[in-house]
Order: C-alpha cells, then structure tokens, then sequence
C-alpha cells in the first residue's frame, strides 16, 4: 500500500452487497479501485483506458435502454 496522494472519487451502493467503491492515486502513481472486500491496483494509464471503457458502456446502455440521466 502507498500513500494516498488523492481520493478520486467514491460510489455508494445502497441494494448491493459491495456497499461502495473507493477511487485513489497513490504516491506510487498506482491508482486503487477498492472496498472492504477487494482492492484493484492500476497505472494510471490503464485506469485511463478502463475508465473510458466504463463511461462508454455506460453511455451505450443509457441509449440502449433510453434512461434519462
């Protein structure tokens, strides 16, 4: 574990047994995705590309499923 540098941001789940996950970069330029039960450790470039992964699957199932956000 390194020293957190910054919280990146943090999702809160209310009907889900993760209850939440945390978003950190670290001194050591890793960034941590994590909750009590896990930790997923990423450089910074591959938390780059998996969070535009994520935000994109995001837009298409907003279209595919016409959400309103």
């Amino acid at each position: 574990m390194g020293v957190v540098i910054k919280k990146l941001a943090r999702a809160e789940f209310k009907d889900n047994a993760n209850g939440y996950f945390e978003f950190e970069i670290n001194k050591s330029d890793k960034v941590h995705v994590q909750n009590d039960a896990f930790r997923i450790e990423m450089k910074t470039e591959e938390f780059a590309q998996f969070a535009s992964n994520i935000i994109d699957g995001a837009n298409r199932l907003i279209e595919m499923k016409g959400l309103k956000i």
